[in-house]
């Protein structure tokens, strides 16, 4: 059962607005790329927990905080004897282990992910101790994209290849597991442990007035030009989009960037590039928000 489901981080989302609407430094773009990436992977590997039949407690995306340090865990398993605690990767391409360095087959040498999955082991069984808890944790390595090729694995380590995670989930569902109260206690305290700002974010300085106004595909980032009145149709990738669905989601992605500043219909209109009419921004905002304020200096909350 999923008590902690999964959702894009804010980090992620403001990236991923100022990347249509700025000109990222290529660095940016990277780290963005290796954001969206690795949270497409850890989508995946979600599909194949859902398929967990036994009695289960799953706990995604945790940030947690032990003597001053800070960690984050991909995904986490409660069972009735054990933890299963699981660093996702979406690694492409050939990798191979040489010694205690991770390298891709060019020889670049890379953060070794086993090290960051003992690090998270070492902290979360600091933690289980300090909130008073024992039980065991088994930790994982998953890599979950179909094309992953790993050479030179180390022996005895639980390391899960893709190849190996339908016989990997399959062995968790024949496992025995009756939860208690013990095991729910221990996810109620992570839930309560868990951070909502990370200290790691590294979101680019932005000034609105730099900021390409219009509405972009929410697939690709394009531009958005032909309106229909009901529809918008991307020219890159041929997604359509609801014309409400499309005006709401640029006003999100407003509040996103700017959390502080009051919405108005004047600054919706600009900020969405003046495509909608003002007669339409007015409909959709009454409807999905509430107003505040009277005449000119009404605004939406």
């Amino acid at each position: 059962m999923f008590l902690k489901n999964r959702y894009e981080s804010e980090e992620l989302r403001v990236l991923k607005a100022l990347n249509s609407r700025m000109d990222l430094l290529e660095k940016e773009k990277q780290y963005y790329s290796n954001l969206q990436k690795g949270f497409d992977g850890e989508v995946m590997f979600d599909g194949y927990l859902q398929r967990i039949v036994i009695q289960s407690l799953i706990l995604n995306d945790l940030l947690l905080e032990q003597n001053h340090s800070h960690f984050q865990i991909d995904s986490l398993m409660i069972s009735q004897s054990l933890t299963y605690l699981f660093e996702v990767k979406n690694f492409e391409g050939e990798y191979y282990f040489d010694g205690d360095t991770f390298k891709k087959i060019n020889g670049t040498e890379v953060k070794n992910p086993l090290l960051q999955l003992e690090r998270n082991l070492s902290l979360l069984r600091q933690l289980f101790n300090y909130i008073g808890f024992k039980i065991s944790i088994e930790p994982y390595l998953v890599f979950v994209n179909p094309d992953f090729t790993l050479y030179n694995a180390p022996l005895n380590r639980r390391i899960i290849l893709p190849t190996n995670l339908n016989r990997f989930i399959h062995q968790l569902n024949n496992n025995k597991s009756a939860l208690n109260n013990q095991h729910s206690r221990l996810s109620e305290q992570l839930l309560s442990s868990h951070l909502t700002k990370s200290p790691f974010t590294k979101v680019p300085k932005y000034e609105y007035s730099q900021l390409r106004k219009g509405l972009f595909c929410h697939s690709c980032g394009t531009v958005l030009e032909e309106y229909s009145g009901r529809v918008f149709m991307c020219n890159n990738c041929s997604v359509k989009e609801n014309t409400k669905s499309a005006l709401i989601r640029s006003v999100k992605e407003f509040n996103l960037l700017y959390p502080l500043e009051k919405l108005s219909t004047n600054i919706v209109y600009e900020w969405c590039g003046g495509v909608f009419p003002k007669k339409t921004i007015r409909q959709v905002m009454k409807e999905n928000f509430i107003i505040s304020g009277y005449g000119q200096w009404s605004y939406y909350e």
